[in-house]
């Protein structure tokens, strides 16, 4: 087993899927729903993690981690909340909690979090402290397994939740560069098609930087309300306009210390492009209807998938800004011009989602990966994984993934997309969604029989009865 771990949820669907989930891949797992029979178990059994809900009649999460740093602080702690308050996770790490994660979540992300606990402590990089909790490490290093060999020893190419795949002349150059980049402080432009993994270099930079320890704050610019922007990224005060019941912290003050990503940066008014600037030249900020300026130590990483140029011809992005923010000027490629990449990301994703879903170990049919290779790929290779992640569901208990479990007719668009001879383009449907349609189609076919089911898709009957759960279905429906 890979470890202990006490699991503190009263929501008892979700305390049944987080113990099966957990449970398959290999931790040992106690769970309960009353946080104060799983403390009292702390005395019978040894644990490495506890996993806890925020808000439970008994107790809340705070109470559960102020008992674990009296009483085992050698016990770890993630919390998981349904509030959505980066203020409140930020708060819990700094009383001591590893990590917390916000509901709703897959189950991939709750394990990366655990994953990323237990490798640390194996590494020995994780401090425990009754005081401070746990003293992050310097550095996330990388298996010898998945660092490329030509690449610098002290360069970290995967962490739990990034990771660059490639041999490409361009992505081994930006590998290379990795440790320059990230061991300063100056700010970073990415830019690149949507897709591409600017996101994914953006996370390299922050865990291959010396704050690693400090917040890592995410914002999506293209998603955030006109009026809300300037009180997401600076914060307010109260009474600063109709609805501001209370101050309230933004993006700068909560990665602090950190780095804070703010994603397609050209999608921000140009207001609020001012004041961004006055933030990297001055590293001071003012929340919205404040008079006094706060000192911020932010390193920004912005990233684009539009022509930056033609923004500024057309006087939507400030070409002072531009300049400011383009110390490092990254471009990733579009898969297209790295097609020989494609049999590893194939090969990777089609390990990651076979782990992820309990399956046995496959591997791509050459016809499939001779097909991968010939489409134009709009979507970069977010939209190969998406596409095995598909394959992967869809081939079953099946060792080779083929062009057929891709283009398989359980799905009305993509039998259309495959009849249409002007695109080969494939088209994206949600993992929900397709989840939901095979587990339909399976008891369909088994007569509403979730034994059969399972085995028709190649995942156990209990796996059947959790998926329907989550998607709040029932045998009646189905």
């Amino acid at each position: 087993m890979k470890g202990s771990i006490l699991l503190i949820e009263d929501d008892a669907s979700l305390l049944q899927y987080l113990e099966m989930h957990l449970t398959s891949n290999g931790f040992t797992v106690h769970a309960y729903n009353s946080p104060v029979s799983a403390l009292e178990s702390l005395a019978k059994s040894s644990v490495d993690l506890v996993l806890t809900d925020v808000k439970m009649p008994e107790m809340t999460g705070d109470e559960v981690l102020s008992h674990l740093k009296t009483h085992h602080p050698e016990i770890g702690l993630i919390m998981m909340t349904g509030f959505g308050s980066i203020e409140h996770g930020v708060n819990a790490i700094q009383k001591g909690a590893f990590d917390y994660i916000t509901k709703p979540f897959q189950g991939p992300e709750i394990l990366a979090r655990i994953n990323r606990f237990f490798k640390l402590k194996t590494q020995g990089t994780i401090a425990f402290t009754t005081n401070h909790g746990f003293e992050a490490p310097k550095r996330v290093e990388s298996s010898t397994k998945e660092t490329k060999s030509d690449s610098p020893s002290d360069v970290v190419t995967e962490t739990i939740d990034f990771k660059l795949i490639g041999s490409h002349p361009r992505i081994k150059a930006l590998i290379d560069a990795l440790p320059q980049i990230a061991q300063n402080n100056a700010p970073v432009l990415i830019q690149g098609e949507s897709g591409v993994g600017k996101e994914v270099f953006a996370g390299l930079i922050h865990y291959n930087s010396d704050r690693v320890g400090k917040p890592y704050v995410k914002i999506n610019c293209a998603n955030l309300p006109t009026e809300l922007v300037e009180s997401t990224l600076f914060g307010h005060i109260k009474g600063s306009f109709t609805g501001a019941l209370a101050d309230a912290k933004g993006a700068f003050d909560e990665a602090d210390g950190g780095t804070l990503l703010l994603d397609e940066i050209t999608e921000i008014q140009l207001n609020v492009q001012a004041k961004l600037l006055r933030v990297l030249q001055e590293k001071e900020f003012r929340p919205v209807g404040s008079q006094h300026a706060k000192k911020v130590d932010v390193r920004i990483i912005a990233t684009s998938n539009r022509n930056i140029s033609k923004t500024i011809q057309e006087g939507q992005f400030r070409e002072d800004l531009f300049y400011r923010l383009n110390v490092f000027p990254i471009v990733i490629p579009s898969l297209r011009e790295r097609k020989d990449d494609i049999p590893d990301l194939v090969n990777y994703f089609i390990s990651k989602y076979a782990s992820e879903y309990g399956m046995a170990e496959k591997s791509a049919a050459p016809e499939l990966l001779s097909y991968l290779v010939q489409q134009s790929w709009k979507g970069n290779v977010r939209e190969l994984n998406n596409l095995i992640q598909r394959g992967v569901l869809m081939s079953g208990s099946s060792k080779n993934i083929t062009l057929a479990h891709i283009q398989n007719s359980l799905f009305s668009t993509l039998e259309s997309s495959a009849e249409n001879k002007e695109s080969q383009e494939l088209p994206l449907i949600p993992i929900e969604e397709m989840e939901l349609q095979l587990i339909k189609k399976a008891l369909e076919r088994t007569g509403g029989n979730q034994k059969e089911a399972a085995e028709l898709l190649g995942i156990s009957d209990r796996t059947i009865r959790n998926k329907l759960k989550k998607l709040r279905l029932d045998d009646q429906e189905d």
